[in-house]
């Protein structure tokens, strides 16, 4: 029998979200590096173009590390698959005739790349939801600044003021 109740979430995401649940978090979680995230060389070309925008996404929320590597790539490939797998259904349809033996329609039978599509398109939203990709996993999402970087109204101001001493 699998565990009862919701399926944990991750520490950072209940970060993120502010703890809803207002229970004690794990301070003895694992944390994986955030740095030398390489994209693996199995990707396909569709697959690599979606890892490279979404990578800069998922590093500004602080929700990808080195261990999320392969999930991303688990994404990006199923990305890849269910544009090809929908692509075929445009150019071919989504049912095609069953012929009897006289070369009549039979009955019109759905094609199965929809329930492929339909099975990819599961995995997506599962993947998205785990990365908070999804309007509705980001909308309890809560982001602090990083307190390293400074905001271009701040870049700003200082140049200004710095200008004005120099003057």
């Amino acid at each position: 029998m699998g565990k009862r109740g919701p399926k944990p979430q991750p520490t950072q995401l209940k970060i993120l979200r502010g703890n809803p649940g207002c229970r004690p978090l794990n301070d003895a979680e694992p944390q994986p590096p955030t740095d030398g995230i390489v994209m693996p060389p199995h990707l396909g070309e569709v697959a690599a173009a979606r890892w490279a925008e979404l990578l800069p996404m998922l590093q500004a929320t602080r929700v990808m590390t080195r261990a999320d590597v392969e999930a991303l790539a688990r994404y990006c490939d199923t990305w890849e698959w269910w544009l090809a797998v929908r692509a075929k259904l445009k150019a071919e349809g989504d049912t095609y005739p069953i012929l009897n033996d006289g070369g009549e329609v039979k009955y019109i039978a759905q094609r199965p790349e929809v329930s492929i599509a339909h099975k990819l398109a599961q995995q997506l939203r599962q993947l998205e939801a785990d990365f908070g990709l999804s309007p509705a996993a980001r909308v309890s999402l809560k982001v602090e600044p990083d307190a390293k970087q400074e905001s271009t109204i701040e870049k700003f101001l200082k140049l200004k003021a710095a200008s004005k001493k120099a003057n």
